[in-house]
């Protein structure tokens, strides 16, 4: 699974969430930002005006999405809807599956800071561990308070699963960080990072990279 060849088509979270919209019924975009708003999508996905009619741009230039009409309303300037097209629903299917199958290397910002986090002395490094971690917990508050509320309006489960896992991802690293600042706190973890010997010979048994 590690091995196998990343995937031809790019396709980034707005995209798939104006497919996978679309592919319910045909919108105008204006109408694709508010029903993503509405399901809080935009807590996964950077949801401006400007990315979401670019975004439109490329699916159309790509034939994943055509115009299904216009409609003009008083003075107000004219509505381009959209409706997918086989192809795009192909698209959809195809990415969202290999997004659900394959493990994708990915550069979180917080991997960095553990990177470098022993450049700060031990104690102001727990302090600002334990600072994250109460932010951690209102997020996670937060996301739980708008999950109960969507199920309440009668999503079920699979309608909500993303924002599942982002809730127990967040409180997963909520409780590490927690641990983490406890063992920096108590001497448990050793505020050194060593040298690696023979940095050469390392290489050659595990690759240019870990992935």
């Amino acid at each position: 699974m590690w091995n196998m060849p990343e995937p031809t088509i790019e396709v980034s979270p707005l995209a798939l969430s104006i497919l996978q919209l679309l592919d319910e019924r045909p919108m105008h975009p204006y109408e694709l930002a508010a029903t993503m708003r509405e399901r809080h999508q935009d807590e996964f996905i950077r949801l401006n005006f400007g990315s979401l009619y670019h975004t439109v741009d490329v699916l159309e230039r790509n034939g994943w999405i055509v115009t299904a009409e216009r409609e003009k309303e008083g003075n107000r300037p004219e509505r381009t809807i959209y409706r997918l097209t086989p192809t795009g629903r192909e698209v959809l299917v195809d990415v969202v599956a290999d997004i659900v199958a394959r493990p994708r290397r990915e550069y979180p910002h917080f991997a960095a800071g553990l990177m470098f986090m022993h450049h700060l002395d031990a104690a102001r490094a727990a302090a600002h561990l334990e600072t994250r971690a109460g932010a951690l917990g209102a997020t996670v508050a937060k996301l739980s308070r708008i999950l109960e509320e969507l199920q309440a309006h009668g999503l079920k489960r699979l309608a909500l699963i993303e924002m599942e896992h982002k809730i127990a991802m967040l409180e997963a690293e909520r409780k590490w960080v927690l641990k983490i600042a406890r063992e920096i706190s108590d001497g448990q973890l050793e505020w050194s990072t060593g040298m690696v010997r023979d940095m050469e010979g390392l290489r050659r048994r595990h690759g240019s990279s870990t992935h």
